[in-house]
């Protein structure tokens, strides 16, 4: 073991120098180091932006809530808030763990919630609010959701393409809605349809032969 004459200590590991003065040391050193050498930590990215999304939702939903109270008491819109805003938190988090279903799961969401919305606004008296808010709201989210995660957890623009546009092509439904005189509040319908035509239009101008090779193979052409 080696031993500091100045310090009068014993030293383990290997060392050149006095790892207290710096100075000489005489005697002989160990085989190996006594300390493992343990890799660097890794930071969990993934873990850090579920809190972060988790956090926002829960913030927006507090404002919601006290907007509600305080301006529209006589109507409980936040409940509406809450629900959207759930359902974006778990496309999110599925997109984050599960990168492989994100795309397959955001797709059947949307179908599940659309048709269970519509059906609950129809069995309770039709107040039109599934299509007010809940059609238009859930497929912005569901375009920026899957839009950020693709770009995030950088997926190749050929596994996600047709769910894009499949999404924007849905998006822009809120038209008919408006011209029928369905959709009385138009703000989240126009909303809709101009992020899915902004979408539409980013993916036939930037991405036009991934568009044409999928829609090529997925119709045998």
């Amino acid at each position: 073991m080696l031993y500091c004459e100045a310090c009068k200590v014993k030293i383990a590991g290997i060392h050149a120098h006095c790892p207290l003065c710096g100075g000489n040391i005489t005697g002989e050193p160990q085989e190996k180091a006594c300390y493992p050498v343990l890799a660097p930590c890794k930071p969990n990215f993934t873990k850090k932006l579920m809190q972060i999304s988790a956090i926002t939702a829960l913030a927006a939903q507090i404002i919601c809530t006290a907007v509600n109270v305080l301006v529209t008491p006589e109507i409980w819109w936040c409940l509406y808030t809450l629900f959207g805003l759930l359902c974006g938190w778990v496309w999110f988090a599925i997109g984050l763990s599960k990168k492989a279903n994100m795309k397959k799961s955001i797709a059947w969401q949307l179908v599940v919630v659309s048709v269970f919305s519509l059906l609950w606004d129809v069995g309770t008296g039709w107040r039109g609010w599934s299509v007010d808010f809940v059609f238009p709201c859930m497929y912005t989210c569901a375009l920026l959701v899957l839009l950020f995660l693709a770009h995030f957890l950088h997926v190749p623009i050929r596994d996600y393409i047709i769910y894009a546009g499949l999404g924007a092509i849905l998006g822009i439904i809120p038209v008919v809605f408006m011209a029928v005189g369905l959709a009385h509040v138009l703000i989240p319908s126009v909303i809709c349809v101009s992020v899915s035509l902004l979408v539409i239009c980013m993916l036939l101008l930037f991405h036009w032969k991934a568009v044409h090779g999928e829609v090529t193979k997925k119709l045998h052409l």
